[in-house]
């Protein structure tokens, strides 16, 4: 089940899909890809004070990273298989599982706060 309901994917995300089990879909496998590189809410207690998704409420940045895993997704769908031409007319999309950003907010890299 997606950490955001399709009303909040469609404040968040202009051009999502009109149907609602299309961005279901696209919500529910953004939420796989992100829940297997998450943290555990219980073993991070940085992220949330050692609860559980059923007893505390999921980070908003984890919300918003399964809305733009979504539209990531949604856009390599759309993307030319073939990544367009090759003679320079057009440019091609290379799609990752989870790019940076999304990385970033499931798990944000913190300082080592050492100057030297």
């Amino acid at each position: 089940m997606a950490w955001n309901t399709l009303t909040e994917a469609r404040a968040i995300w202009r051009d999502a899909p009109a149907s609602d089990p299309v961005l279901t879909l696209y919500l529910e496998s953004a939420h796989s890809a992100c829940l297997a590189y998450a943290p555990s809410l219980v073993e991070d207690p940085n992220v949330i004070d050692g609860g559980s998704f059923d007893e505390e409420p999921v980070p908003a940045t984890w919300k918003l990273a399964e809305v733009m895993q979504a539209r990531n997704i949604w856009n390599s769908v759309k993307a030319s298989p073939g990544g367009g031409e090759m003679d320079g007319s057009s440019y091609g999309i290379t799609a990752f599982p989870l790019d940076w950003q999304v990385k970033q907010l499931l798990r944000p890299e913190r300082g080592l706060g050492a100057i030297a």
